[in-house]
């Protein structure tokens, strides 16, 4: 098993390829496994996330990567997607129905332009749904933005393998273009923990509120609506992509309202 968190130094050959990880969501084919391994390391890419499998590495599943078998030999394996973006300042979503999430819709090709040209070091994920359903609105709502393959309309199916196929022959394509211009320094990005945690603190002080009422008072009501609300409010999140220092300011300003509105030792209630 492999350490999420251990990114290469800018200057080295691998990094940029060190710093992007597929992530697939419950995979229910042993066989997909291995096409994504071969599709992967065809392209120089290396870190591979398994969230909640529902296919196990099997024999089938080895041979069908052949050379690639160490990529799935490293793979990650995660409850909840949550846990497999702690990391990531950077999260991509493929898709073939965006949804009513209002996220900005790349295809393959400027997706990965944008992914090669960002100077960042941070982790960026890519992320794949199960083969039958895709990716949820609720695993959609942790990206920041949708890779969208273009296809015929007509028939615009693509199994796992080729759909990270051509995913990563695009990064590949990109990188090989950027690598030879030269790079900026920008500020760390925060981390999708470090904004989950954020989240988190909002929503119990939420909770202290008539806020996720709006739509009833039964309590199966209130629970629906304060996980679309706040499904949405990720989405804000993530498309705003802010650095640590911006989400530290946004910190500071819940904290200062928290404690504002906290009654004092003493205080007549």
């Amino acid at each position: 098993m492999t350490s999420s968190s251990a990114i290469h130094h800018a200057s080295s050959p691998d990094a940029r390829a060190d710093r992007i990880q597929i992530v697939l969501c419950g995979t229910s084919h042993t066989g997909n496994l291995g096409a994504v391994a071969r599709a992967m390391k065809n392209m120089g890419l290396h870190r591979l996330v398994l969230v909640s499998p529902k296919a196990t590495i099997d024999d089938q599943a080895m041979a069908t990567a052949k050379h690639a078998a160490d990529i799935l030999n490293t793979a990650r394996q995660v409850d909840n997607l949550p846990d497999a973006l702690a990391d990531s300042v950077e999260v991509w979503a493929t898709t073939a129905r965006p949804r009513d999430l209002h996220l900005p819709v790349l295809s393959a090709r400027a997706a990965a332009e944008v992914i090669a040209a960002t100077p960042s070091t941070g982790m960026i994920s890519i992320v794949f749904g199960a083969e039958r359903t895709g990716l949820t609105n609720q695993e959609l709502s942790w990206a920041q933005r949708i890779i969208e393959i273009p296809a015929n309309p007509d028939y615009p199916v693509l199994n796992l393998g080729q759909a990270v196929q051509i995913v990563a022959y695009e990064w590949r394509m990109a990188h090989e273009t950027a690598r030879s211009s030269p790079q900026t320094e920008i500020e760390n990005l925060a981390t999708s923990v470090e904004w989950a945690a954020f989240e988190q603190r909002l929503a119990e002080q939420l909770d202290r509120t008539s806020f996720f009422h709006r739509t009833g008072s039964a309590e199966k009501d209130i629970a629906a609506n304060r996980e679309r609300l706040m499904a949405r409010l990720r989405v804000l999140c993530r498309r705003a992509n802010p650095t640590r220092n911006e989400l530290a300011v946004m910190q500071g300003m819940l904290r200062a309202l928290t404690e504002s509105t906290t009654p004092q030792s003493g205080a007549n209630i």
